[in-house]
């Protein structure tokens, strides 16, 4: 057998010739060093196929050591003693592992499992895409390598992010988080199954969801509503007060026609179109791209809603944005629905009203409608809760026009009926803001 002194030894000729390693082994190849013309000493495996010889390069001496080569020799020398070509059996595992690498590559990270589920909902007509990816990116993104391939991610890896809302306080925060998380990962575990994904190079290859071991946390059902008096200080205030409430006035208006739709979501306010609204027969629609039931959703307007909508209407004359309210830095999108909840943390910074969320209008509206005799079916007619019976879902096509105005009606009279009531308290008031804003 070879030894290194005697590789080392090994003289150059004109020629290249090779020196084996004499082991003795018959039909199992042997390593073999070629010496070059140039004194290079290149350790090969040497075999025969059909009774030509083949050979394998393994490197070149002394980079590759004696004893790493005769390793490399014995593995070649075992694939001959099952019957297999060493050199075919190299390019099998040279494929597979391209291969592998290749489908490695295509595995779609955290951030495109984010992106694309964010993009699929975008497509399916879901509102709130974009406030959740944001939520997403604020408050999960910051916590972990989004580079990360998706399918490498265990249950472990989000518990302390879900964490952090539950330890602040907000227990729903962190629902809504799990929520979107559990919902991204369940998309991607059908998306390599999804014909309209075919076409994709990228894959997730998921067998599991890993949120799906995290509970949910217990919260409170809301049950928050705002009294007679908030709603009609409310709405005073988003009419007349400017000294110490410095809010812009399309918000001003927001907030008072969600009332005077009967507590429609701010999302659904912000999103109406001037092309939605028939002043001649006093209606407008929410259309069902921004519907939570994703129908569309014909509602009357009562005088008080049209007077709103024409001042509107005309101070917003010059823009000619296709939305009653738009964004300021691009008038032909709409008003952000995030603008309402920085406005209404502005409001109770400056009132005693107690603590509040749009969220509560809809209830608002729902419960103080109740008090004043209005309906429960009109009621959840007017605010567009979804009928849940088969008649109701697929053939009843009847838009209730004369039930949501009669229910409306009722409640702008008892609306503005105790909006005149706080005008006449109010003037009585000593109110620091309100006596500067009198004798200027």
């Amino acid at each position: 057998m070879l030894t290194v002194n005697q590789i080392k030894a090994l003289p150059a000729k004109k020629t290249a010739y090779y020196k084996p390693d004499n082991t003795g082994e018959r039909g199992t190849g042997r390593l073999t060093v070629q010496v070059t013309p140039a004194g290079s000493k290149i350790f090969k495996f040497k075999y025969h196929k059909e009774k030509k010889e083949v050979f394998i390069a393994l490197g070149k001496f002394p980079a590759l050591t004696l004893s790493k080569a005769r390793d490399l020799a014995n593995e070649y020398s075992e694939m001959l003693s099952k019957g297999l070509d060493p050199k075919n059996e190299l390019e099998r595992q040279s494929e597979e592992k391209k291969t592998a690498e290749r489908e490695k590559d295509q595995l779609g990270t955290f951030e495109q499992l984010i992106e694309f589920h964010k993009q699929n909902k975008q497509d399916n007509g879901n509102r709130s895409h974009e406030d959740e990816y944001q939520l997403i990116v604020k408050n999960v993104f910051p916590h972990l390598d989004i580079h990360r391939k998706a399918k490498d991610f265990e249950t472990e890896d989000f518990l302390d992010i879900l964490a952090i809302p539950i330890e602040e306080g907000f227990v729903d925060k962190s629902n809504k988080i799990r929520s979107i998380l559990h919902a991204a990962f369940n998309f991607a575990l059908g998306y390599e199954n999804n014909p309209k994904f075919r076409k994709r190079e990228t894959k997730f290859a998921l067998d599991h969801n890993p949120i799906s071991k995290i509970p949910k946390q217990p919260e409170k059902i809301g049950s928050h509503f705002l009294s007679w008096n908030e709603v009609t200080q409310l709405l005073y205030d988003m009419e007349h007060r400017f000294d110490d409430l410095n809010l812009a006035y399309q918000t001003r208006q927001v907030l008072r026609l969600c009332f005077y739709l009967g507590g429609q979501r701010p999302h659904e306010v912000v999103t109406i179109k001037w092309s939605h609204i028939n002043f001649d027969q006093k209606t407008v629609l929410v259309s069902e791209a921004f519907q939570k039931t994703k129908k569309n959703h014909m509602l009357p307007l009562t005088n008080s809603a049209i007077q709103i909508l024409e001042e509107i209407r005309e101070q917003t004359a010059t823009i000619g944005s296709p939305f009653v309210f738009f964004k300021k830095t691009n008038s032909n999108e709409h008003m952000p629905t995030n603008t309402i909840a920085q406005a209404l943390l502005t409001y109770k910074k400056v009132t005693k009203i107690r603590p509040f969320v749009a969220r509560d209008f809809r209830r608002t509206v729902k419960t103080l409608g109740g008090e004043i005799k209005i309906p429960k079916e009109y009621r959840d007619r007017i605010q567009g809760h979804a009928i849940n019976d088969v008649s109701g879902r697929h053939y009843d096509m009847y838009e209730y026009i004369d039930e949501k105005r009669l229910g409306l009606e009722l409640w702008e009279k008892a609306l503005n009926s105790r909006l005149e009531d706080y005008k006449l308290v109010f003037f009585e008031r000593e109110l620091p803001w309100k006596k500067k804003s009198l004798t200027s």
